[in-house]
């Protein structure tokens, strides 16, 4: 079995990451679906994604980045992840358990499921993101993590990590894979859903894993939502709409701001995420 780099190494890494991100060149890429939002990616990278729209209060972000050597794959948000539905006695009378698809008034693409605290939704998807690309996955490190932002409506916000070592099916030698993913749970009345509010992963060398870190939170701290689209959605929801669309705005980040202003949390992430290395065998 390969090894982790030695502590020293890992050390130098977290120290050089900073200007590693530095270096790069980013440029604007615009959400080419309803120009939705903007967002910084590294230039000469292979970027795709956008909004996908799964129902008139069901946008998704998610934005791919892929290094030009194939490496390191970083990803914002993903479209395949839905609005989750509380099993109640409406879902039950229908005879629906977890896992089916529900579909109130046609509004959006829902999945029945029990709540999931943010570091146990970021284990699942990060085996199910990860596993084709990987010989092996081993999970190395899950944790809680503070919250990235608790709207006033939610009942529980959680948030976590996941760290595994894979074994790139690629060849490419040993590979860190990491996902962090925030859910949230709101009751309305005599329903309750959740959603993954934050979720960011990536795949990457052993060696570079720090850099992919820091390159995906500056990504995310110049995601902007496009106020013309914001009004246009805000209209297609009308007033039954807003809560919906309230937490549709955090999953597109935007709560831009508080990323800009919260440098001294990212590094504290990217320190933790070493010290995370350090112990991974």
């Amino acid at each position: 079995m390969h090894s982790m780099p030695p502590i020293t190494a890992v050390l130098a890494l977290s120290a050089l990451s900073g200007a590693a991100a530095a270096d790069l060149t980013w440029v604007q890429f615009q959400d080419p679906a309803e120009h939705a939002f903007i967002v910084q990616v590294p230039q000469g990278w292979h970027v795709t994604g956008g909004a996908f729209r799964f129902g008139p209060l069901d946008p998704r972000a998610m934005v791919e980045m892929v290094s030009p050597d194939g490496k390191m794959r970083l990803r914002l948000g993903d479209s395949g992840v839905p609005p989750y539905a509380v099993p109640d006695q409406t879902i039950g009378r229908s005879a629906m358990r977890e896992g089916s698809r529900y579909s109130p008034h046609g509004v959006a693409q829902e999945v029945v499921a029990n709540y999931l605290p943010g570091w146990v939704f970021a284990d699942l998807y990060g085996q199910a993101r990860f596993a084709p690309m990987c010989r092996t996955l081993d999970l190395k490190q899950m944790q809680q993590l503070p919250v990235v932002y608790a709207s006033s409506g939610a009942q529980q916000v959680t948030a976590g990590e996941a760290i595994y070592r894979c074994d790139s099916v690629s060849g490419a030698g040993p590979m860190t894979a990491y996902v962090f993913a925030e859910t949230q749970l709101t009751r309305m009345q005599t329903t309750a859903i959740w959603q993954v509010t934050w979720l960011y992963s990536f795949l990457a060398p052993e060696e570079q894993a720090a850099t992919a870190l820091k390159l995906m939170l500056h990504a995310m701290s110049t995601f902007q939502i496009d106020q013309q689209w914001e009004r246009y959605q805000l209209r297609l929801n009308g007033q039954a709409g807003n809560s919906a669309y309230h937490l549709f705005q955090q999953t597109m980040a935007q709560e831009q701001n508080h990323f800009q202003h919260q440098e001294a949390q990212f590094q504290q992430q990217v320190d933790a995420f070493s010290r995370a290395l350090r112990c991974v065998a």
